[in-house]
C-alpha cells in the first residue's frame, strides 16, 4: 500500500521505508509469536489426550485453523516485509488478489475438510484425476 506512494514522492524515502519495515515487522512478529505460543500449548494439551480418536479429532480441528492462519500470515509477511529493492507492482497486484480474493474463497474449503463427506468427495476427485 505505501511503497507506491513512496515511489511517487520527490524526496528521499529511505527513513520511511526503514520505519515501515520495523513497525510492520514488530506488529507481524508479535502476533505471530502469540499464535505460535498458543499452538504450542494446544499441541501439548492434545498430546496428553489418552484416546487415539480424541487426538485425531483435535488435531484435525487445529490443522484446518493452522493452515488458514499460515496462508493468511505468509501473504501478509510477503506484502509488508519485502525490501524496497525487490519491490514490484506486479507482485503487489498478485499478492493483493491472493490476500483479498483467494484466501476468503479457500477458508470455507479448509474448514469444511473436517466434514467427512467433503473429505471423501475430495479423495474421490483426487483418485479420479491424480492417480491415472
Amino acid at each position: 500500500m505505501f511503497p507506491p506512494l513512496l515511489k511517487l514522492s520527490c524526496t528521499k524515502t529511505t527513513m520511511n521505508e526503514i520505519l515501515m519495515f520495523i513497525f510492520g515487522g514488530f506488529a507481524e512478529s508479535s502476533s505471530l509469536i502469540t499464535i505460535i505460543v498458543s499452538y504450542s500449548y494446544i499441541i501439548s494439551t492434545i498430546l496428553r489426550i489418552r484416546t487415539k480418536e480424541g487426538r485425531k479429532k483435535a488435531f484435525s480441528t487445529c490443522a484446518s485453523h493452522l493452515l488458514a492462519v499460515t496462508i493468511f500470515y505468509s501473504t501478509i509477511l510477503f506484502m509488508y516485509l519485502r525490501p524496497a529493492s525487490i519491490y514490484s507492482m506486479s507482485q503487489d497486484r498478485v499478492a493483493s488478489v491472493f490476500y483479498s480474493i483467494i484466501i476468503p474463497m479457500v477458508n470455507p474449503l479448509i474448514y469444511s475438510l473436517r466434514n467427512k463427506e467433503v473429505a471423501q468427495a475430495l479423495m474421490k476427485i483426487k483418485a479420479k484425476y491424480c492417480c491415472k
